[in-house]
């Protein structure tokens, strides 16, 4: 880790880099922030519109949240045009480990998005210039709570120094933040035939993740918590990325577009970690506070789109279909640093990731005023398939599963429209499904009680979480 102090002992650092080095394989922590709030959120945030076609307008462009996708569809713009986005969100987690399961929910209110269009130049001029600026936020509050399990169960001292027997009582694993991003785009129409933009992003992201083990004892009821190492902890980090696209009318129905996004590139990342350290008789001799900077990059991608837009009737109907392939190089990500947590992190990240895949589909169709949109999205998993084991109880045989720590993700939508003149409302709603595994593994600790507990590195505990999530958002805007 570059420039490391600790807040309390320097003495202790070279005590916690060994037993950590002696403890650990990967941090499952790190490694699930990486792939999932660190990771790309442009099909399930953005305007009403865009949601409501499942994010898929690669090629159609001419909203504010195309840009997202390919920023030559910044160039469709015939008017200016500013926008508010408003949102209510509600996450479900079923997590169970072993026979035993538990849900949470949580609902909140956010404003997710607000865009401004300027359109420069006359419909006479054969290129014009239309530039874009694009705010967007979305929470990262996540909530993963496992129930009692009486299969996980093993003796230990309690508080008297006599071996009871212990079971899992819970584990839950709390994620808290936000993230921001702001994106300036500049694009150009030629002729209304070619389309080419550019996009820059300056992303800020703040997180707080616990991660707590408590167990109880079948002798005298006795409740033990623990928090995992290297938990609670605090990140706050900017990041930056670039994308370059260009959309070309085949026929004056048919666009196909083709877009670069740059990885994000997260520096001058601030982490404030608790740390706990503890003697060869494993017995806890002090929690401590420590700062970190660091950096880490996240994956790029290429998206491929293709659409079909015409009046199928009269100036008063029409219909547009949308479909964009999305590879991402997942491949590339990497943590910052020379220290072994990274290189364990890093290593992960090359034996078990691969370039995963985002098929998405969108259908808009205008009567008059109104507009009717449907769209879906699927995207893989970018950690391979079965590939890491563990067991789902202390005497279960060890399995091989998939979607580990990031699943494969489902999302439907549908959304209507309406304009009133230069006014415009659209709303959508959207749902996403997500089945993945997480696991118990490594050091947890009681500094009050000076006790800790240590789960399997080579056979973790496994559990299941079934995420489900309903956004329903809606968009005001005015072309001018």
């Amino acid at each position: 880790m570059n420039k490391k102090k600790l807040i309390c002992g320097l003495g202790l650092l070279a005590i916690f880099q060994i037993g950590k080095a002696q403890t650990t394989q990967f941090y499952p922590n790190d490694v699930s922030d990486l792939l999932n709030l660190y990771g790309d959120n442009s099909s399930s945030s953005g305007t009403a519109r865009s949601i409501g076609m499942g994010g898929s307008m690669g090629a159609l462009g001419g909203d504010i949240s195309a840009v997202e996708t390919n920023p030559a569809g910044l160039g469709i713009f015939r008017n200016s045009e500013a926008s508010l986005t408003m949102s209510v969100s509600s996450h479900k987690n079923k997590a169970s480990m072993g026979s035993a399961s538990n849900s949470t929910t949580n609902t909140n209110f956010n404003i997710p998005g607000v865009g401004f269009v300027l359109a420069l130049g006359q419909e006479s001029q054969p290129l014009r210039v239309n530039l874009g600026v694009n705010y967007s936020y979305q929470r990262l509050d996540n909530d993963v709570y496992f129930g009692k399990n009486k299969n996980l169960s093993y003796l230990y001292p309690g508080a008297n120094g006599e071996m009871q027997t212990y079971s899992m009582e819970n584990y839950d694993i709390y994620t808290n933040g936000y993230k921001s991003k702001m994106k300036f785009s500049l694009g150009t129409n030629y002729m209304d035939r070619f389309y080419f933009g550019v996009g820059l992003d300056w992303q800020y992201l703040n997180v707080d993740r616990n991660s707590t083990y408590a167990q109880r004892s079948s002798v005298d009821g006795e409740y033990m918590p623990f928090n995992e190492q290297l938990t609670p902890y605090n990140q706050e980090a900017n990041g930056f990325g670039l994308s370059v696209g260009v959309i070309g009318k085949v026929t004056p129905e048919i666009r196909l577009g083709i877009a670069y996004h740059s990885p994000v590139w997260w520096s001058n990342i601030n982490d404030y970690r608790w740390i706990y350290n503890f003697d060869e008789s494993n017995n806890v001799i002090g929690n401590y506070v420590y700062y970190d900077r660091n950096k880490n990059t996240t994956a790029g991608k290429l998206v491929l789109s293709g659409a079909y837009a015409s009046n199928i009737i009269n100036d008063d109907n029409s219909l547009a279909f949308n479909v964009d392939f999305l590879n991402y190089f997942n491949n590339n990500m990497n943590f910052g640093g020379g220290d072994i947590d990274y290189r364990l992190n890093n290593n992960f990240i090359n034996l078990y990731t691969k370039n995963s895949q985002e098929y998405r589909a969108g259908l808009e169709y205008r009567y008059k005023e109104l507009k009717l949109r449907a769209g879906y999205s699927y995207m893989t998993s970018p950690v391979k398939d079965k590939t890491i084991a563990g067991s789902f109880d202390l005497n279960s045989d060890p399995v091989y599963v998939k979607n580990y720590l990031a699943g494969a993700k489902n999302k439907f939508s549908l959304g209507v429209g309406y304009d009133m003149g230069p006014f415009f409302a659209d709303f959508a709603y959207q749902y996403i499904k997500s089945d993945y595994y997480t696991s118990l593994s490594g050091d947890f600790f009681n500094p009050s009680q000076n006790t800790n507990v240590n789960f399997s590195l080579e056979n973790p505990i496994l559990g299941k979480v079934q995420n489900t999530q309903n956004n329903f958002v809606l968009t005001l805007g005015m072309r001018f």
